[in-house]
């Protein structure tokens, strides 16, 4: 297989970015492991293997329902974990990261990178809107967060060349002192519009909260991909999450006892 630096591969390095790593082992061979939410199956399956698959070599499946559950893929081949470190990931800890060069000089390259590392890393959600009428949760927002203030400053510029609006927040004091300051960019409202036009989505994940607020006007928290699908058929009213605020005139947030009896993940 011919190994090439476009779009594709592009959109590699920025998954890897987000959710990949690789490491050496203790036989100084190398192996590669990317792995999200078990709710992310779907965006592994028809995307994200096949991305590797068709640039790289065949990737593994890696599935574990443990305690903490989660899906993604694996290589132990030597060949195209060299062709993933020259694309421009590094091996062992992911620390002060930075766009590569040749993804910065070629504008498609650029956007399929902001993609992947969005997709795997970023998130998107819906705040509550108090000047909503019934006080749902329709002020839409996206982050994406890390550790490396250079990479945070790429993106920043990068957002701006495709003329997508967003703030780069104050550095996050993280709980446990061992860990690094996280910085972070927020995208808000329309803005997150200008985001999907220029940029887009591939994990459905993302795709499916957005849709729902387009939609409706909110997306409603804590829901999973299941529920965010049967409310997009129809088959699941979205006001239903806020029985509770409905009876007492809109004013309550979610009771512990919804949030169990709708099977709520975030």
């Amino acid at each position: 297989m011919k190994f090439k630096k476009n779009e594709k591969t592009a959109e590699i390095v920025g998954v890897s970015f987000g959710d990949g790593s690789l490491t050496k082992r203790k036989d100084n061979k190398l192996r590669f492991q990317m792995r999200g939410n078990i709710e992310e199956r779907e965006y592994y399956d028809k995307h994200i293997k096949p991305l590797f698959d068709n640039s790289l070599g065949t990737m593994h499946i890696a599935n574990y329902s443990g305690k903490k559950p989660y899906y993604g893929i694996s290589s132990d081949s030597q060949e195209i974990c060299k062709r993933l470190n020259l694309l421009g990931i590094p091996i062992g800890p992911k620390k002060e990261l930075s766009i590569p060069q040749w993804i910065k000089q070629e504008q498609g390259y650029l956007r399929n990178f902001l993609r992947g590392i969005v997709d795997t890393d970023g998130s998107v959600f819906c705040g509550r809107d108090y000047n909503y009428p019934r006080k749902r949760h329709g002020k839409l927002r996206m982050s994406i967060g890390s550790t490396s203030s250079i990479l945070i400053s790429d993106i920043g510029k990068s957002l701006k060349d495709f003329g997508v609006h967003h703030l780069i927040l104050k550095p996050y004091v993280q709980k446990n002192p061992a860990w690094n300051k996280l910085y972070k960019i927020q995208i808000d409202g329309p803005n997150v519009d200008d985001y999907v036009i220029q940029i887009g989505f591939k994990n459905i994940k993302h795709i499916s909260k957005y849709k729902v607020w387009k939609k409706f006007g909110f997306c409603p928290p804590y829901t999973n991909l299941n529920q965010r699908n049967k409310i997009l058929s129809g088959k699941l009213d979205p006001d239903s999450f806020y029985q509770d605020a409905l009876v007492c005139g809109g004013g309550r947030a979610w009771s512990n006892a919804q949030i169990h009896q709708h099977g709520a993940l975030g």
